[in-house]
């Protein structure tokens, strides 16, 4: 972050921590819609698309969504290499996307008339 000090780009720092935070359940629920994905390939996923997601991260949140009955696992052997713990949206966890994507893009919408994007 050009142009500003150390004291500012820490405190901006930490604001984009706290949206990725914030944002999180939502990425990984909507990154399951279309497929079952192992934990490590769902951190990949995010990070690709520059969530800097950490596996610290993931793994309590998914354990969570689990016990919320929003992802169910299982566990898949490919024959060559180790098992992976598949996560899938439950229908529960389907519900809860699309709800949380709403209010994400009535947010969004919001900020986004505050900044002057949208009338």
């Amino acid at each position: 972050m050009q142009g500003i000090g150390p004291a500012l780009a820490r405190e901006v720092e930490a604001w984009r921590s706290q949206l990725r935070k914030g944002s999180l359940e939502l990425a990984v629920l909507l990154s399951l819609r279309g497929e079952p994905r192992y934990g490590l390939e769902l951190v990949d996923h995010l990070n690709a698309r520059g969530l800097g997601v950490s596996e610290g991260s993931i793994y309590p949140l998914l354990s969570r969504l689990r016990a919320e009955d929003k992802v169910e696992t299982e566990w898949v052997d490919p024959g060559a290499g180790h098992s992976h713990k598949y996560y899938r949206l439950t229908r529960r966890g389907r519900a809860a996307c699309e709800s949380m994507l709403a209010a994400w893009r009535e947010f969004a919408g919001a900020v986004e008339r505050v900044i002057g994007v949208r009338p």
